[in-house]
Formats: structure tokens, sequence, C-alpha cells
């Protein structure tokens, strides 16, 4: 009896086990591509792979690998040597036969297999799982090569479109439409390969902001991201990361048009032209459109500054160009008013110098003195003094004959929300002949004065709210 419970506890253990290697087996087959089962076909006397003899997806194909075989082994007899047939008896088994001149030659058995896992492969539910070491492709299960390893620790610049603006400054970070969000940290999957993204400080981080509009009237930004192969291999879209460095090109909410020869994008009473807050970039931007995505090695596009990034030709979209896009502005080649410090070049939208303004430097405004006397400044300063001091003493004559000093612009509002003063109050005699009694209401005054206060300030709501009701 003691044998039999031992027996048991033995089987569930073996139970639990198999259990949890099947679990482990069905989460490996889900994390990995699976291959379908095969149906191959061998011949009697093929060459054996690993030990094991060779199989062909079809019949035929092995039949015809023994008759190139037959043909290498009788170069003389090549042109002569034929296939008389190759059959199929049932799902394994079947026969084949050679002719040389029309004369049987040779005739060997057929091997099949059915719903087999192909070369490389293990059976799992839903299929075949590669072995280690192999991975799917086209069916099969071949060598896995890690084409990232011999990269890894190299920098790759990969540009990324930020968003796209209506204006060529690069002070401009209001984008019409949305914002692509940026690798500026963590890491990102680029042909196949996984680049982590250093810190911002580090060298190879580049703005870029086209001074060439696309079809829109709008600018392109972009940001140059010098990300590091890791060696590791990844799918783009994954959970490493769901990036693209390639953005939507919005269209203009509002009217596409020309000013001053410009083109650009206008907003209108019906469509106003809203615009998203992109961040600034860990670089100050300069002219240049590069063309999305990774770095050339060479040709256009694979150099450096806005000339050396900016391809000679393009529509100022993700595909980078043209050649006028990294012209005039900061760091172009063509010279130009550098952006930032001047008018933003959209025509009459366009936005004004910034100084002047709160916290902006002092306009540096040239104005032709030629003709101006040198006492002009003299003759004006006489001439105003005399004029501030006719003012203060008209000044002082109006205030005398009003009776009181200027009361503020409040006074009239006041008078109309509030009673008129009143009188101290004092006892108020009767005449003789009611023998000099005297009447005190001083004790019911100040009521009397709050309700009188009461209905004078309701009666100037009520002429108040009237004239607001006839104006509306």
């Amino acid at each position: 009896m003691r044998h039999r419970h031992r027996h048991v506890r033995e089987s569930g253990v073996v139970i639990v086990l198999r259990f949890l290697a099947a679990l482990l087996l069905l989460c490996a087959s889900a994390a990995n591509a699976l291959v379908p089962t095969v149906s191959e076909w061998t011949y009697n006397g093929a060459p054996a792979v690993n030990g094991q003899p060779q199989y062909w997806p079809t019949s035929g194909e092995a039949c015809n690998h023994r008759l190139q075989a037959l043909k290498t082994q009788y170069p003389g007899s090549a042109s002569q040597l034929t296939i008389a047939f190759c059959t199929e008896h049932s799902a394994t088994t079947g026969s084949m036969q050679t002719n040389l001149n029309g004369s049987a030659f040779e005739s060997r058995a057929l091997t099949g297999r059915g719903a087999n896992c192909p070369a490389n492969s293990t059976a799992v539910t839903g299929g075949c799982q590669c072995n280690s070491g192999y991975k799917e492709s086209g069916g099969q299960c071949v060598p896995d090569v890690n084409q990232c390893t011999p990269n890894a620790g190299k920098v790759q610049i990969t540009n990324w479109t930020v968003g796209f603006f209506r204006t060529p400054d690069d002070n401009d970070f209001s984008a019409v439409g949305p914002v692509n969000k940026l690798p500026t940290s963590g890491s990102f999957c680029s042909g196949g390969c996984k680049m982590n993204v250093p810190d911002a400080g580090a060298p190879g981080w580049a703005a870029w902001r086209s001074q060439s509009p696309n079809a829109q009237g709008l600018y392109r930004g972009s940001l140059d991201v010098p990300a590091v192969n890791s060696g590791t291999e990844c799918t783009a879209g994954s959970a490493d990361t769901p990036l693209s460095p390639v953005a939507v090109e919005p269209a203009c909410p509002g009217a596409v048009g020309e000013v001053n020869g410009k083109l650009g994008c206008y907003g209108t009473a019906q469509n106003p032209v809203t615009t998203t807050p992109s961040d600034r970039p860990p670089v100050p931007p300069i002219a240049g459109n590069p063309t999305a995505g990774a770095k050339p090695a060479t040709g256009e596009g694979s150099g450096t500054g806005s000339a050396g990034r900016t391809p000679s030709t393009g529509n100022g979209g993700n595909g980078g160009g043209p050649a006028a896009a990294g012209q005039g502005g900061k760091g172009g080649s063509a010279g130009g008013t550098a952006t930032g410090t001047g008018s933003s070049g959209t025509g009459e939208d366009e936005k004004p110098d910034p100084c002047g303004a709160p916290g902006q430097p002092e306009c540096n405004v040239k104005v032709n003195e030629k003709g101006t006397p040198e006492s002009a400044g003299t003759t004006y300063e006489t001439a105003k003094t005399k004029l501030d001091e006719t003012k203060t003493k008209n000044d002082e004559q109006l205030a005398k004959a009003a009776g009181q000093g200027d009361k503020g612009f409040l006074e009239p509002v006041r008078s109309m929300f509030w009673a008129p003063p009143i009188a101290a109050c004092e006892p108020m005699g009767l005449p003789g002949r009611f023998n000099g009694l005297t009447v005190d209401a001083c004790g019911v005054v100040d009521g009397g004065r709050a309700l009188m206060g009461f209905i004078w300030a309701a009666g100037g709501l009520f002429l108040c709210l009237g004239m607001v009701k006839r104006s509306i």
C-alpha cells in the first residue's frame, strides 16, 4: 500500500513537470514566429545531412535531384539520361526510374513524411518552432545572423521631423498640426537594430528649420539625434520604440497663398490657423532640411552644416530639400537676414521684430538728421517748459472756480449710489402759538437716513440697469 501511494505521488510530480514544460514551450512559441509543417520526400540512398537523409519539399524535387546526381556521375551520357517516372503510391511511399537512351537505367524507392517540421525546428502547438540559433524566413528555419553585431557601439545620426511651422524663424515653436514625439531619451528601432539615445549635451545633436515652405506654405522643423547602436536586433513599432522619424505633413487650416511673392499659410475669419506648442530643441536651430531617417553615408545630405545636410532637390517636406531650404537664416550659406532677429518673411502675416517689447532689447533705429538745426533741441525744451507752466496755472484757476480740488472720476459714480449729506440733527422749535414747544426727532433720524440712502442707491441701480438694457 505504501508503494502504491509513493507511485501515485511520483506520477503527480511527473504530470506537474510535464505541464510546466508544455507551458514554457507554449510561451516560447508565442514569443517567436512559427513555421508551418511540411510534407517532404527523399529517395533511397540520398545524401545525408547531419547523419540524417536529406529531404525535399516534393517527390518531384527528390527525383530531379537524383537525375542531376547521375548526370554528374556520367557526364558523357548526361544528355541521354531522363526520368521515366516519379510516382507517389501513398503519403509515405513512392518509386522512380531513370532511362538511358529510352531504356531503363536505374530504379529507386521514394519515402515521404507528412506534416513534419522543416529542418532546424521542433514541433509545438500550432506549428513548428525554430531551434536556438535559427530564425524563420520564408517558412523555413535559417541560421540567425545578428546584423547589428558588426555595428555595435557605432553612432548613427537619425533625422526626426519635429513638426511644421508657419515661419522659417528659429524662434518659432508654434507648430501647425500635431507635434512628433522625439526620442530625447531611451531607445528606438532603426534598420532592425536597437539604438540608444545619449544625453542632449552629447556631440552630434543638431536642430534644423527649413527656409523653403512645402506645398501648404509650412516650414519643416527637424532634429538630428546621434544614437548609439546597441548591437541588439529589434522590430520597428515594437515595445522597444513605437516612434517614427517621419511625421504626417498637415494641411493648412486656413488659406494657402502668396503675399509679396512668398508662399504661406494664412488664417481667415472662418478658418483661423491654430497652433500647438513644441519643445525647444537641445541646440539652437539653423537653416536646413535634411531627409527624415538615417543620415546617408555618402551623397547628398551626408555632409555637415546647412548645405551639407540639405539635398539639392525636394519639396520642403519629410524627403528633405530643396537647396533653398538651407540658404539664408542662421547657418545658411546664401546670406540673408538671420532668423530670430528680424521679420519672419511670410508677407502680411509675418511676425514683427521682437525689439522694444518688455524684456527685449531696445530697437536700434537710425534717423536721417540731415538739415536739422543744432539749436532745435534747446528751442523745443524752452517751449515745452512754458507750456507746462501755463497748464499748471489753468488747472489751479479751474480748481478755485469749482470750490474744491479734483475728486477723481469716481465722484459722479459715488453720487449715484450714496444719499446726499445731511446737516447735523437739532431739535426743531414750533411757532409762537404753540407756546415755544419743540420737536426732537433726532432719535429716528439715523433710521430715516439709512432708509433714504437705500432708496437712493436702489434708484441709481435701477436707472443704470435701464441704460444697459436700452444699449443692448
